[in-house]
């Protein structure tokens, strides 16, 4: 992973940003597991993604660099960006961390070139659709049966950069 700046949320935490790089798939794959055990992006989804030139993947670690708090997929195309996966540790929850990677992807989509950004969401992740809400997203959109398990909806969201 490449340093690429430092990250402060609104209570004041101090992290470290970090851009992913190929062959950290495993590395990801493996904190997927803990955030999302019942339905994980395996190593070889992290690495197409890391691969992939219209997509970042960002890890945010804690100042001491013990741990790896919060990570982030985007993508980006044309005037488009994606946000196709934000996860926060479970033990690093309620810290802001999400909301200030979320921040920080938004704006490095916004620098490239992009003036809407789409996400999906689980129906039933009211964290999550309360970080988006609370970001300016707006849900445009239901996705029938988007997650296989649980099988389950998705709300699709936008928002303008």
């Amino acid at each position: 992973m490449k340093r690429i700046g430092d990250l402060c949320t609104a209570y004041g935490g101090e992290y470290v940003l970090f851009l992913g790089e190929a062959g950290d798939g495993g590395t990801f794959s493996a904190l997927e597991l803990v955030c999302f055990p019942e339905d994980p992006w395996s190593p070889e989804m992290f690495e197409s993604s890391l691969e992939n030139p219209g997509c970042k993947v960002f890890a945010v670690q804690n100042r001491q660099m013990t741990k790896i708090c919060a990570y982030g997929v985007l993508y980006a195309a044309a005037d488009e960006a994606e946000i196709a996966n934000i996860a926060v540790m479970p033990q690093c929850r309620k810290e802001g961390i999400g909301k200030a990677l979320l921040c920080e992807m938004l704006e490095i989509a916004r620098r490239g070139g992009a003036c809407r950004c789409f996400l999906e969401v689980r129906q039933s992740n009211e964290a999550a659709r309360s970080l988006y809400n609370s970001s300016e997203f707006e849900e445009i959109g239901k996705r029938r049966n988007y997650y296989s398990f649980p099988r389950e909806d998705a709300i699709v969201m936008m928002r303008t950069l």
